[in-house]
């Protein structure tokens, strides 16, 4: 595990495992439990994960957006409304949550691709085209 569990001042102390495990767990939230109305536990951020932990972590997450999209292709602009947290009535659309999972994602990869960097290690070039 090592550096995937080594906090980072500069990142008010959080790790790279914490970043991964809290961009699952915003896939598990927003598509999973509010947009399918689901009941998908969540992860334990504090607890250090490794590569191979982290990689089953996301076969899950893969598996929430598969259905997700599956629900969603036929109209991504439907409305999903309901109840987010107790006291907050949330409506928007199908479209708008998927961009906000996968922006979410972008945001904190790079702050884990920094993570990476400031611990000594040259990451992989996560860009997803090649032209």
């Amino acid at each position: 595990m090592d550096d995937m569990a080594k906090p980072l001042t500069i990142f008010n102390d959080k790790t790279i495992s914490y970043m991964y495990v809290h961009i699952a767990n915003t896939y598990i939230a927003w598509a999973g439990n509010f947009a399918l109305n689901g009941s998908y536990p969540y992860y334990d951020q504090e607890k250090p994960l490794n590569i191979s932990q982290i990689k089953n972590l996301f076969t899950g997450v893969d598996e929430i957006m598969g259905r997700f999209i599956a629900h969603f292709t036929a109209d991504p602009t439907q409305p999903v409304k309901g109840y987010k947290w107790t006291e907050k009535y949330i409506e928007t659309d199908a479209y708008s949550i998927f961009t906000h999972v996968i922006t979410h994602e972008f945001h904190h990869k790079g702050q884990a691709m920094t993570m990476s960097r400031l611990l000594g290690h040259l990451p992989p070039d996560t860009d997803v085209m090649r032209f």
